[in-house]
């Protein structure tokens, strides 16, 4: 695999860069622990930074702290940034948190609907599971049904772009394309209903860290605590983050042989162009 020495951020990748600097600070500030996820851990392994053909950032934090950053943080950030959530009146739909810069927007052309969001990293809960085969397969079952309706519920800002789904999801896709199903329903009570799920197994009694809202497998991201470990850092562009202890073993279980670089159909998974500056 050939990379090239220099490497010229997008103007996407500068801001988000501008605002994760700011977010690490206050993490630091209030005693908040997170590991980078998913890309962002494969661009810091494979590229010492941003995937070239990607701009975003995934951060992880355990529930306990996850909880306490999004109700310290708002007094603490300046006029231009703010935390979305579910729970807001905003356009946020999505479980995860982000926090946003609302200078700068992004065109969203994957979904049904194309549509406009302030530049953003997405914040993640991570949460625990239940010990034994039974109750993890009822714990999972009740999950992936609420996920389903959720999704259902929202299905025009779902990307159905997103290159490498299963075959299964590109099939509901395709029935909820004709029928609409599901678009009556509340998608925020259902958030509620996976809200109150995952609380349910805190990591800290748990043997394993799972993050359930950050892909399309929805029970992809489940690791061990010793995959996790705790401060292991590696440079992402000008900075150095925390990020999963036992990188193969999480980067393998994501995309199987990380160093290699994916087709270029595959390349651009948010479809989406930095439109103004506000």
């Amino acid at each position: 695999m050939e990379m090239s020495e220099e490497k010229t951020l997008s103007p996407v990748q500068v801001h988000v860069m501008d605002l994760l600097h700011k977010l690490i600070e206050m993490f630091e500030e209030e005693n908040i622990s997170y590991y980078i996820l998913g890309g962002t851990m494969l661009g810091a392994v494979r590229h010492k930074g941003f995937i070239p053909w990607d701009d975003d950032v995934d951060i992880g934090i355990e529930r306990k702290d996850y909880e306490r950053f999004l109700k310290t943080c708002r007094s603490k950030l300046p006029d231009y940034l703010k935390i979305r959530t579910y729970r807001d009146k905003s356009y946020h739909h999505y479980y995860y948190a982000r926090i946003v810069d609302t200078r700068y927007h992004i065109k969203r052309m994957g979904s049904i609907k194309e549509r406009q969001e302030e530049l953003w990293i997405d914040l993640f809960p991570l949460d625990g599971m239940p010990d034994g085969k039974i109750r993890t397969l009822i714990h999972k079952a009740r999950l992936l049904t609420v996920r389903l309706m959720y999704h259902m519920s929202c299905f025009d800002k779902v990307n159905v772009k997103r290159p490498g789904r299963p075959l299964m999801d590109r099939m509901i896709i395709k029935f909820l394309m004709i029928t609409h199903l599901g678009k009556s329903w509340n998608s925020k009570k259902l958030l509620d209903k996976i809200d109150k799920l995952l609380k349910k197994y805190p990591v800290e009694d748990s043997n394993y860290v799972f993050n359930f809202m950050g892909s399309t497998h929805a029970f992809r991201e489940i690791f061990s605590k010793k995959c996790f470990g705790k401060d292991t850092k590696y440079q992402f562009e000008d900075m150095m983050l925390v990020g999963p202890k036992e990188y193969d073993e999480y980067l393998s279980k994501l995309y199987g042989d990380y160093m290699k670089l994916p087709p270029e159909s595959e390349r651009n998974v948010h479809a989406e162009e930095f439109v103004e500056k506000i």
